[in-house]
């Protein structure tokens, strides 16, 4: 029986079947909602195997499928690369069969010398066995999106705006030409939506770049809530969300009395105005209620702010009345464990709303620990992406020293680390003891102790259906960070205990090239030219090690048209005075070339639909998916209830995860918004009269097809 695609998975009748392997198995006494790890005796037996479990005339089944064929696929709107290895030797198979299932047919092909084989026919398979021996591996294809012909990305002035107010927004057009975006030309079409209903609406016209502004005035009315702006042209759109404080007969404003940087031992005075919506008069008198988040961290650039990071927790529901000044205050207690906070208000009387967020880092710059998997089988390595980076603007801080621990109890593991140009570091740690595992990054700046923490927990997961996931040890190095279109890349991975061959690849919205060559010693190289794509492009590895297939990517930085470019901002100056004139210089390897800049300069760095520096991501476009059936934690055929069977599915009675709080909106305030055509090799900017740390983030669009976004923290003194 085949199961192809998302069809329901069946049981399969064994009552005229002989088994090959029969056993009992007593589970522990006690009621116990765990899972038992079981042996199952087959020895090196090959083949697909059905494993039914039976207690009284309750009976669940399972598939089990023992190979010796890794079986790895590329799968893009360009077609699919499908490579197979002997998960015994490591070494690529050569003229090993696969059958595919094509519509309702049966079509057959072979692996070259190389273990590789592609598909590129008009009508994509569903399905694909591959055979060596008696051993089968099989995979299921994912649906891959078309390339679209047009892109659009549109960001907001700022990501918080009060009913009543004027919104600016900023955005780009592309279409794809050939093998690249290029401009687009025409008009756009910008409105701000929320609970189906339009709140603005604006037309505007693409420049040369391709860019384009708009400015949008919200009704009165307009609910409390979350709001998206879309952008629509070509018969595409982009979007940004966007938080709108509602007005009801007052308008609320909430505010740090330490400002939006505030320290991390310290308590957070936060001060609540309430002004008349009718004459702007004081609102004496009036009771608010005042709700606040808090995360133990500094969140980093991109990061998500839903408020499901770790240690997340209410720390204040409480009411409090204005008073004669129409202000009313409350102070946030200082927290207890040494750690950053990122605070979220909200302030809500009626129907008027307001929201604050504010960060308390311990130092200058701010660390990042993320595991790769918060969730891991016994026997699972623990693998941790660290960050560090500029509280304020968040530039990577590269090259500092972080000492990273995993604790459980008394035991611990140290690993030290150097911060990569990026701002990055990966650690993974071995024989992680089970249970809650927390992990301390640590770092000295400026003589203060600068920590973040995060945890995993390590139990069973065999009620959990694992899925392939990528190599957390395989490491892709390229011989520069980033490249022109036709220059050579040098590729070097690695990935110690791997043996036989390595499978290397450069990939994107259409196979880029292919390479077998020799692992030994746990090393690989090969060389590919760059080639024009439309979409991102990345570098992608196979290795075999201990009986499973092991891979891993990471993206190629193509500096070419229609690429998200690399982009930094330098001042002449490291201290201004206040009210004086900045000049910031842009740096992204492509200074000659025409552009539009939006410039803006805030309070504090910008976030959600207002952060520029993700909005050249939409030209990634559509890229390449991975499958990876012999992984180290293969997918494995969910358990299957036979018919007239009385077992209870757990699977199906799983409650789903409890909604996460909302942190509150964004507060940075724009105090400089322009767009203007680019200089040859920057811009000037007019600083605030009053002292502080401030924020300029440029999204540059150029005329070739390029868009690059970067911010930088300016000292006013």
């Amino acid at each position: 029986m085949l199961v192809a695609g998302t069809s329901r998975a069946r049981a399969i009748d064994t009552s005229r079947r002989t088994p090959v392997a029969k056993w009992r198995f007593t589970p522990p006494a006690g009621l116990r909602y765990t899972p038992n790890d079981v042996e199952v005796p087959l020895q090196n037996r090959e083949g697909f195997f059905v494993v039914e479990a039976r207690r009284g005339d309750a009976v669940q089944q399972a598939w089990l499928d023992l190979t010796r064929v890794g079986l790895l696929t590329k799968e893009s709107p360009g077609g699919i690369v499908l490579y197979g290895a002997d998960l015994g030797t490591g070494r690529a198979f050569a003229g090993m069969r696969i059958t595919y299932l094509v519509g309702l047919q049966f079509e057959y092909d072979k692996t070259d010398a190389h273990g590789i084989a592609r598909w590129s026919g008009t009508q994509r398979p569903r399905f694909a066995i591959a055979e060596w021996g008696k051993s089968k591996t099989f995979v299921s294809f994912l649906p891959q999106p078309p390339v679209p012909s047009t892109l659009v990305g549109v960001r907001a002035e700022r990501a918080n705006v009060r009913a009543g107010e004027r919104l600016h927004v900023v955005g780009f057009a592309r279409k794809r030409l050939g093998t690249a975006y290029r401009p687009a030309s025409g008009d756009v079409r910008v409105t701000v939506n929320a609970r189906g209903r339009t709140l603005a609406s604006a037309e505007a016209k693409l420049d040369g770049a391709g860019a384009f502004g708009a400015e949008l005035a919200l009704p009165a009315d307009a609910p409390a809530g979350d709001a998206a702006v879309l952008a629509a042209s070509g018969g595409a759109s982009g979007g940004a969300a966007i938080h709108v404080d509602g007005v009801g007969d007052v308008v609320l404003t909430v505010a740090a009395g330490c400002g939006e940087a505030c320290a991390a031992d310290g308590p957070v005075p936060v001060t609540v105005t309430a002004r008349q919506r009718a004459d702007g008069g004081v609102a004496a008198g009036r009771e608010v209620r005042v709700q606040v988040l808090r995360v133990p961290h500094v969140l980093a650039p991109g990061a998500n702010d839903d408020g499901t990071a770790w240690g997340t927790a209410e720390v204040a529901d409480v009411r409090v009345t204005t008073d004669d000044t129409g202000t009313a205050r409350y102070s946030i207690p200082a927290p207890t464990d040494g750690l950053p906070s990122t605070y979220g208000i909200v302030a809500t009387s009626g129907a008027s709303t307001a929201s604050a967020r504010v960060a308390a880092p311990n130092a200058r710059i701010a660390l990042d620990v993320e595991p790769q998997e918060r969730d891991l089988d016994i026997g699972e390595p623990a693998a941790f992406d660290v960050r560090g980076f500029d509280a304020a603007d968040g530039r990577p801080a590269s090259g500092l020293s972080v000492r990273l621990r995993i604790v459980h109890g008394p035991t611990e593991q140290t690993q030290q680390l150097v911060l990569d140009a990026q701002g990055r570091a990966r650690a993974v740690f071995r024989n992680v003891a089970p249970g809650t595992n927390l992990a301390f990054a640590q770092a000295d700046v400026d003589g203060k102790t600068v920590v973040d923490v995060n945890a995993v927990t390590v139990a069973p997961q065999a009620l959990l259906g694992n899925r392939s996931r990528r190599s957390v040890e395989a490491a892709i190095a390229t011989d520069k960070a980033r490249y022109r279109v036709g220059e050579r890349v040098r590729v070097d991975a690695t990935l110690s205990g791997a043996a036989g061959d390595a499978f290397l690849d450069c990939e994107g919205a259409r196979a880029l090239g292919e390479q077998t060559v020799g692992a030994g010693g746990g090393r690989a190289s090969a060389t590919f030219t760059v080639p024009q794509t439309v979409g991102d492009a990345a570098i992608g590895v196979a290795f075999v090690r201990d009986g499973a297939l092991e891979y891993a990517t990471q993206r190629l930085a193509v500096d070419g048209p229609g690429h998200a470019r690399a982009t930094t901002l330098a001042a002449d100056k490291p201290a201004y005075a206040p009210g004086s004139l900045a000049h910031v210089t842009i740096a992204d390897g492509n200074e000659a070339a025409g552009a539009t800049l939006a410039i803006r300069l805030a309070d504090t760095r910008a976030s959600n639909g207002a952060s520029f520096d993700d909005a050249a991501a939409v030209l990634a476009g559509t890229g390449t998916t991975t499958q990876n059936p012999a992984s180290t934690d293969p997918g494995w055929h969910a358990s299957v209830v036979p018919t007239r069977s009385t077992v209870v599915d757990l699977a199906s009675n799983e409650r789903s995860a409890p909604s996460a709080e909302a942190l509150g909106a964004p507060s940075e305030h724009a105090l400089v918004w322009r767009i203007d055509r680019a200089a040859k090799e920057g811009f000037d900017v007019m600083l605030p009269q009053t002292p502080g740390r401030y924020v300029v983030s440029v999204l540059k669009v150029s005329d070739d097809g390029d868009v690059g976004a970067a911010t930088l923290a300016i000292e006013v003194r």
